[in-house]
């Protein structure tokens, strides 16, 4: 048991610390004093660095470094300053009128002669700003640290934003308020590569600092703000705004009285012409923003490839179409042509206006990642050619869905119509939608994706299940840059090479720098399948029926083309080549909005043209390929195989050597002679006077008697010759619709009737009846056509054909139907 005494001291007492939490006090004070010693260190090593001397050469202007952009004749396109100085000239304190600088105070820290460098206040009311917002809107910056940003650049970090408050510190306690403040008007950043008061007075007003009126002083105030929200060039009326708001700042600080704050209100922004050369901004903005992708960032001097010739000529085509297409929507287009044997870019369009801000000028349509429509599908066909296809492969143009991750995908051609038997080269040349996205059904998403990737489409990041079959009508979004990139390779037989935007550039001491391309050369396709690509992309006639026998894609020499429209038509494409020149064009807008009746060869098509007659100009063509890869055979134009004498015509095809069909054409084929007597009279009308049948086969004859070719197409299977028939005729049925995993909503405020799903089997009319069952219940049994409808019953279902009495199940498809949810 032991003693009280004893008892107690094992308890404890009130006054006595148990081990544990004296031990927790000791590290408590450890690291308390830690702290303390760290932030003493601070402190002290702030005061030390805020203490020493400024660097020698701290605020002396340097020399002013530019870069001088050339075209490739030597004719100057920009001269880009350096942001640590840019356009430049220093003025003495006694050179900038007190008035300025009291305005610059008060639009930019009225604070300014109270505080060291650093404003408590305004920080604390960044703080609260930035917390409130979720972001940053306010950076509480002094002038002083404005000046030691411009003197010693920083990230845009914590760390980054301390240091600039160190040097701030330092800079105030080296410096007098008025050095501080000229030092600041002589460094601060002006827009349009001008730095400094001066240079900025000369620029947008055409006179000296000291001559400036109120209004422009408050204007050229707003500026540093944004140099490029507030360009007086590009945004005059939020540049208006800010200058109301410089000058009720002055009369709030004492700077201004309320009168001549009026007045000035009223002055209007009377700006100097823009005299520095500002031509292809685009380019010079694309190349400024890429030097060290082409390995040239200490340049000073560049000769770019534009053709001066060919890109004001492009610029007016592209200007002159869109001012045609203003009532259309139509807000802008780019454009961009490349030197086919140099990959040179010998001009590049990026808008129809740099500076219309309604349209988004400044936005450059070369380098946009846009949705490219059917001008990907030169490279679908490509990979088709790889897998066996041949140009006289037929595919089946009648209407079709397909399941997938995202649902049921059920693709459209622009003419809203359906051809029935198309061969590659029909298809391709006229841009039918549904046969492309049954070859890429059969090649597969992730195929098609790697002959993109292959062709130099790098924009296409996302995996192939992001895109799905939608990739085969450009549904991932790509650049005109790759798209010219990828056409030019066609030219050269399937290799692609970079473009090249610089012909020579030169350090600032006169040696020359070697370039560095953006990529590598590689072959992306057998030069005979490409052949085949630009032998269709250049054939007019096979073109005719989407776009007629006279298009703009026909040109007096041999041309490859292929136009494109986005799904949304906010977008539409053509891009195409000869031997020697590639032409790329976009046109549409640049905010989405979808254009009106506009397409490809009515909208990009006209600039297409117009540039690539240009760009061919005094250049004398060659052949688009080498046709020694190539032979020809004469096939039945609708089955695509070799033509016999029951063909109606004929025509001359190109195949791969070797790849020419080893079949004669099975949709033609005699009379039978042995009818029953019920069937001989209509199978010989059928038939006609020169006694032959045409079955195009169970795959199109829904679509031939929609279509009004005939009333029971079925019925030309039962009238040929059965020797002669097609390999569709041993084909087991199967259901075309539903498609598998079919997900249907069933609404509740339609009528069940109204909400029927369709049944569509494929099957030769040899099988005469089919039973067609749902869950193992028989719904009906159908004949030639092999149509019907089933009731929607919410739930999952599965769909089976079968002969006549026989349990055994010839094609099954699940599908679901379910409830529509709504949410009120």
């Amino acid at each position: 048991m032991g003693t009280r005494r004893e008892q107690t001291e094992q308890a404890g007492s009130p006054g006595t610390a148990r081990p544990g939490t004296a031990a927790k006090g000791r590290w408590i004070g450890r690291i308390a004093f830690g702290a303390g010693v760290a932030t003493l260190i601070a402190v002290v090593g702030a005061g030390v660095f805020v203490a020493l001397p400024l660097p020698e050469h701290l605020l002396d202007y340097r020399p002013v470094a530019s870069l001088r952009i050339l075209d490739r004749d030597g004719n100057l396109l920009r001269e880009l300053r350096s942001r640590q100085d840019g356009r430049a000239t220093p003025l003495r304190s006694d050179q900038i009128p007190d008035r300025v600088k009291r305005t610059f105070v008060a639009a930019e820290d009225h604070r300014f002669y109270s505080h060291h460098g650093v404003d408590p206040i305004a920080v604390a009311r960044a703080l609260v700003q930035n917390v409130t917002h979720g972001r940053i809107v306010s950076g509480g910056s002094t002038l002083t640290q404005q000046l030691a940003r411009t003197l010693i650049p920083r990230e845009r970090t914590l760390l980054g934003k301390i240091q600039e408050a160190l040097w701030a510190l330092r800079l105030e306690a080296h410096l007098d308020k008025d050095e501080i403040l000229t030092q600041y008007l002589n460094r601060v950043p002006f827009g349009n590569g001008t730095f400094g008061l001066e240079a900025a007075a000369q620029l947008y007003f055409g006179r000296s600092a000291e001559h400036l009126s109120i209004a422009q002083t408050a204007v050229l105030a707003s500026i540093p703000r944004g140099p490029t929200a507030y360009n007086p060039y590009r945004r005059p009326e939020r540049l208006d705004a800010r200058k109301h708001w410089v000058l009720e700042r002055m009369v709030e600080t004492g700077a201004l009285s309320r009168e001549d704050a009026e007045l000035a209100k009223d002055d209007p922004i009377d700006l100097r012409a823009f005299a520095s050369s500002f031509r292809t901004p685009h380019f010079v903005e694309f190349l400024a923003s890429h030097l060290d992708r082409f390995g040239v960032s200490d340049a000073a001097v560049i000769q770019t490839t534009i053709d001066p010739s060919l890109q004001a000529r492009a610029e007016e085509a592209v200007q002159q179409e869109i001012g045609r297409l203003a009532d259309r929507n139509v807000g802008s287009a780019a454009a961009l042509v490349v030197d086919n044997p140099t990959g040179e870019v010998l001009a590049y369009v990026g808008s129809a206006d740099f500076f219309d801000e309604v349209h988004e000028g400044q936005n450059d349509g070369v380098q946009m990642l846009r949705q490219p429509g059917s001008a990907l599908k030169p490279f679908v066909y490509l990979e088709a050619f790889s897998a066996g296809y041949s140009p006289a492969t037929v595919l089946s143009d009648t209407e079709a869905h397909f399941g997938g991750v995202g649902g049921e995908y059920s693709p459209e051609n622009y003419d809203r119509r359906t051809h029935g038997p198309v061969r590659v080269r029909e298809a391709l040349a006229n841009s039918y939608n549904v046969p492309a996205v049954r070859v890429g059904e059969q090649l597969g998403p992730e195929r098609v994706l790697r002959r993109l990737h292959r062709a130099g489409f790098d924009s296409l990041d996302k995996g192939a299940e992001h895109y799905g079959l939608g990739i085969v009508l450009g549904d991932g979004e790509v650049s005109l840059w790759e798209a010219a990139r990828a056409y030019s390779g066609l030219s050269r037989g399937g290799v692609l090479r970079p473009l090249r935007p610089i012909l020579h550039a030169w350090r600032a001491d006169g040696t020359e720098i070697a370039l560095r391309d953006e990529i590598r050369p590689r072959r992306f396709a057998p030069a005979t399948n490409v052949a085949l690509i630009a032998d269709i992309l250049s054939d007019n006639s096979a073109r005719a029926r989407a776009f007629g026998i006279d298009n703009v894609l026909r040109l007096p020499f041999p041309t490859a083309a292929k136009t494109g429209t986005s799904k949304g038509y906010s977008d539409n494409w053509t891009v195409g080549f000869t031997h020697e020149r590639t032409v790329a064009v976009w046109a549409g807008n640049f905010d989405g909005s979808p254009m009106t009746k506009v397409s490809g060869i009515t909208g990009a098509g006209p600039i297409f043209r117009a540039l690539m007659l240009d760009a061919m100009r005094g250049v004398r063509p060659a052949p688009l390929y080498d046709d020694s890869r190539l032979e020809h055979a004469r096939i039945c134009p609708l089955s695509g195989q070799l033509a016999t004498d029951r063909c109606p015509s004929s025509m001359d095809e190109v195949f791969a050597k070797g790849g020419a069909p080893a079949h004669e054409c099975t949709m033609h084929a005699p009379l039978s002679d042995s009818l029953p007597e019920e069937l001989a009279e209509k199978c010989a009308e059928l038939a006609g006077p020169r006694g032959t049948i045409e079955d195009l086969g169970p795959e199109y004859y829904e679509w031939a008697r929609n279509e009004g070719l005939a009333k029971q197409p079925w019925l030309a299977a039962v009238c040929r010759k059965q020797g002669a028939r097609t390999a569709a005729s041993n084909e087991l049925p199967r259901i075309t619709y539903p498609t598998r995993n079919a997900e249907f909503l069933l609404f509740p405020d339609l009528p069940l009737n109204d909400q029927a799903i369709p049944v569509r089997i494929r099957a030769a009319p040899s099988f005469g009846m089919i039973d067609v069952r749902l869950d193992g219940e028989l719904v009906f049994s159908l004949e030639p056509p092999f149509v019907g409808r089933i009731a929607a019953k919410e739930g999952a279902h599965r769909l089976t054909l079968h002969r006549p009495g026989d349990p055994r199940v010839l094609s099954e498809v699940p599908f679901v139907v379910r409830a529509e949810r709504r949410v009120f």
